[in-house]
C-alpha cells in the first residue's frame, strides 16, 4: 500500500512539472507575440538554434574574422562616395595590424598613436558602394592565443555635394 501511494505522488508530481512548464512556455510566447511585439508571427517565431543564432547588422561599417584577415563591409549602400574614413583602435600588446588594403589605391594613414590608426579612403570618381561590398581587408596577427577586440569610432562617409554623413560602427572579437 505504502509502494502504490509513492508511486501515485511520483507520477502526479512529474504531471504537475510538465503541466508548469508547457504552461510557461504558452504564456511566455503569448506575451512575446500578443503583448511586446505586434509584428507578423511567423517571421519571429524561432524554431532552430542556427536561425536564432542569426543576427541582424545594426551598424553601417561592420567587420567579419576570416582566418586573421579582418574585413570591412557596409551593412547600407554608400551613393555617390567620395571618401570614406573610420578609425580602428586596438591593442598593441597583442595585436598588430601588418596590413590595411582598400578598394581603393588613394589611401591616406594616419598612425600618430599606435593603438590606434584612421584610414582615409579617396576615391578618384564617385562610386556607390553596394551593400555588403569588402572595403578593406585588415591583415592581423596576435602574439598571445587570447580574446583581443577591434573597435570601430569615427566613421563617414563624403559624397559628390561635400557632405558629410556620421556612420554607425562596431567591433568584432577574435
Amino acid at each position: 500500500m505504502a509502494k502504490d501511494f509513492l508511486n501515485e505522488y511520483k507520477k502526479n508530481k512529474t504531471i504537475w512539472n510538465i503541466t508548469i512548464v508547457v504552461a510557461s512556455l504558452i504564456i511566455a510566447l503569448s506575451i512575446n507575440f500578443l503583448v511586446l511585439d505586434n509584428s507578423d508571427f511567423w517571421t519571429n517565431l524561432k524554431t532552430s538554434v542556427i536561425e536564432a543564432g542569426q543576427n541582424n547588422q545594426k551598424a553601417d561599417l561592420i567587420l567579419e574574422n576570416q582566418n586573421w584577415n579582418i574585413t570591412l563591409k557596409n551593412s547600407k549602400k554608400l551613393n555617390n562616395t567620395k571618401s570614406l574614413s573610420y578609425s580602428i583602435i586596438y591593442n598593441p600588446e597583442n595585436v598588430e595590424i601588418k596590413s590595411i588594403e582598400c578598394n581603393s589605391n588613394n589611401l591616406v594613414k594616419i598612425e600618430n598613436q599606435e593603438w590606434i590608426k584612421a584610414i582615409i579612403i579617396n576615391y578618384d570618381n564617385p562610386i556607390n558602394i553596394n551593400k555588403n561590398t569588402k572595403i578593406c581587408t585588415i591583415n592581423t596577427s596576435k602574439k598571445e592565443l587570447k580574446s583581443e577586440q577591434l573597435n570601430l569610432i569615427n566613421s563617414n562617409f563624403t559624397d559628390t555635394t561635400w557632405e558629410t554623413y556620421l556612420l554607425t560602427t562596431s567591433w568584432i572579437t577574435f
